[in-house]
């Protein structure tokens, strides 16, 4: 069964309530990205203070439910909050993304590190 966003979301919450209210600020409801962006943020607290609970649990949660949710879901994870993250204070903590989200954190930072070829020049 796929995961929709509002099904990801609730129970994103559920594990994490104080995001709730941003999560469901009418701005903030209806995209994904947006809230993603907010998780983004949530995330890097915990990188910042080595919260290797808040840390895991995110990783557990996002393991499982990649899989499970609708690809615009999948594009917002890796693009809006997994390729935003910054382990340069804690670089001990990408170790601890897994196999597949370290791999795809991985990919992404590889993606945007590369040199553009069709660079727009001005």
């Amino acid at each position: 069964m796929m995961k929709d966003q509002d099904l990801f979301i609730k129970e994103l919450i559920q594990l994490f309530p104080s995001l709730k209210e941003e999560f469901l600020d009418e701005e903030y409801r209806d995209s994904i990205t947006f809230q993603m962006g907010s998780f983004k943020r949530f995330i890097q607290q915990a990188i910042a203070k080595n919260d290797l609970n808040t840390f895991d649990v995110m990783v557990d949660f996002l393991t499982k439910n990649l899989p499970l949710v609708d690809k615009r879901v999948q594009n917002a994870i890796f693009l809006s909050f997994l390729g935003k993250l910054d382990f340069s204070e804690n670089p001990d903590l990408k170790k601890r993304l897994g196999q597949h989200l370290g791999g795809a954190y991985t990919d992404i930072q590889n993606y945007n590190n590369s040199p553009r070829i069709n660079r727009v020049t001005e």
